[in-house]
């Protein structure tokens, strides 16, 4: 024992006798020191650190070309390209910020907003005419989309966070060196900054998504706005893919925006929306639809075993959520409706229940990538259509493609009880009336009338809402 305190005094006396400049010295206290130094020429070189004190508020409106990686029509390149004109405004102190997005992309044609404006936030469509106000606006995770694509407000993040980051090296891009320091901001994964050494200007930044892997975001062709050098183009790649191509086509500073959060009369409000827990929704006898934050599957229960139909992500959840009503049945059957990666997430789970997943052969690569490459996972192509059945109930799973949307989409149904389950096709919106049908929407609505279905309920993949055949006809209607 005696030797052992012996030697605990001689390393406490060692650290306290040991110069200061060996604790000065220390590899998290030279990161430390590095990034602040990177991020006071950053701020010199973004106007000074007072402009970026004093930019309050930033205006930008651009045009997007969005490359449709694994989410085109088909499930290998050229991806598909669509356009979207986007506004976006941000007002720092009284935490407001406003967008707007419209476009047509992939069969879905869209002229949506979001206003995060404390009490008055909502979010609104329109093409629906609706204003539906947000239970629970949250600033920082709305706006830090826009935020992470826009390199002056990273170096705002940075003069307001600096306390959290570190410089992680030098490296050099298209010849130019480079430092790298972290930003943590207020919610998501820590981002990698990518400085120039000599413009000392952002050019690029770099995040992890599990499951979806490296978030590559670039900013190019600065030009000056009021004594701030805003980037004028952008890029996103995802795992080096090129994603999306932004360009600014306006940019103001420190204007006011309050007027951009007021929506016309003309807009019905709706319902207020509030958060999508994870819930269990039994649509008929053993059968049920369970889902929150956006992704659901159906879950049919059959005599001696159970099909799932769906594969988007938090899969597992939905399982354990469905194991409360049908404990022991096994899933024997999980159907993708197509080859889209979130729709593709649950494949993993679907193979550790040892289901046999149903697909299209077109779609095989995918599907096993998205198993992890492992060859053992069993798969069953459909050709046309597949019927399920155990002589009391059946499940007809139909490949009603093409579509906008996809050369292949399985859709679940359910003669007896005429129960539709789609992904991606006709949008329900969790309030409020239907909003006018997209090219999606009518192909869906073609392909019903075209095998005779008899329909009184229609699930998706992406919402909580059942709806009927009269909201489909309501929404062809408009």
């Amino acid at each position: 024992m005696k030797n052992y305190q012996a030697i605990a005094g001689l390393i406490i006396c060692t650290i306290l006798l040991s110069p200061v400049t060996a604790v000065s010295e220390s590899l998290p206290l030279v990161a430390v020191n590095k990034a602040n130094e990177i991020i006071d020429a950053t701020l010199e070189a973004y106007g000074g650190a007072e402009t970026i004190t004093n930019l309050k508020s930033l205006e930008q409106e651009s045009t997007t070309i969005g490359l449709a990686v694994n989410q085109s029509r088909k499930p290998e390149p050229p991806w598909d390209k669509n356009e979207t004109e986007s506004l976006n405004a941000i007002e720092f102190g009284s935490d407001l910020f406003v967008t707007r997005n419209k476009g047509l992309a992939n069969g879905f044609e869209f002229d949506n907003g979001t206003v995060i404006n404390g009490d008055n936030s909502y979010q609104l469509n329109f093409r629906a005419k609706t204003a539906a106000r947000i239970a629970e606006p949250d600033f920082n995770t709305t706006s830090g989309p826009y935020i992470r694509i826009t390199s002056v407000l990273l170096v705002k993040q940075l003069q307001n966070r600096r306390q959290t980051s570190h410089w992680l090296g030098e490296v050099e891009i298209d010849g130019r060196a480079h430092d790298v320091i972290t930003l943590v901001m207020e919610v998501g994964p820590a981002l990698s900054l990518y400085i120039d050494q000599e413009t000392h200007l952002l050019t690029r930044s770099e995040r992890v998504l599990p499951p979806f892997g490296s978030v590559d975001y670039r900013f190019s062709e600065y030009k000056s706005i009021d004594g701030i050098p805003i980037n004028q183009e952008f890029e996103l790649y995802v795992n080096d893919d090129l994603n999306l191509q932004i360009s600014i086509t306006s940019t103001r500073i420190n204007k006011p925006i309050q007027h951009l959060a007021e929506h016309s009369d003309e807009l019905e409000n709706i319902a207020a929306v509030t958060p999508d827990v994870l819930s269990m929704q039994e649509l008929d006898d053993g059968v049920y639809l369970i889902g929150g934050t956006g992704t659901y599957v159906m879950f049919v229960e059959m005599d001696n075993y159970v099909v799932a139909i769906g594969g988007t992500a938090g899969l597992p959840d939905r399982i354990k959520e469905f194991r409360k009503a049908v404990p022991s049945k096994p899933i024997r059957y999980g159907v993708l409706t197509h080859h889209h990666s979130d729709h593709v997430l649950g494949v993993p789970s679907y193979a550790e229940e040892n289901a046999t997943i149903l697909t299209v052969a077109e779609n095989e690569s995918v599907v096993r990538a998205a198993s992890g490459g492992a060859n053992d996972v069993d798969l069953e192509f459909v050709n046309g259509s597949r019927v399920l059945g155990d002589g009391t109930r059946s499940v007809e799973i139909h490949d009603i493609g093409p579509t906008p949307h996809a050369e292949h989409l399985l859709i679940a149904y359910l003669p007896n009880e005429g129960i539709i389950f789609e992904a991606d096709h006709f949008p329900l919106p969790r309030t409020g009336p239907m909003p006018p049908a997209i090219p999606n929407t009518e192909a869906f609505a073609k392909a019903l009338a075209k095998n005779d279905f008899k329909v009184n309920k229609i699930v998706g993949a992406h919402s909580p809402r059942i709806a009927s055949q009269e909201d489909l006809d309501n929404a062809l209607r408009q």
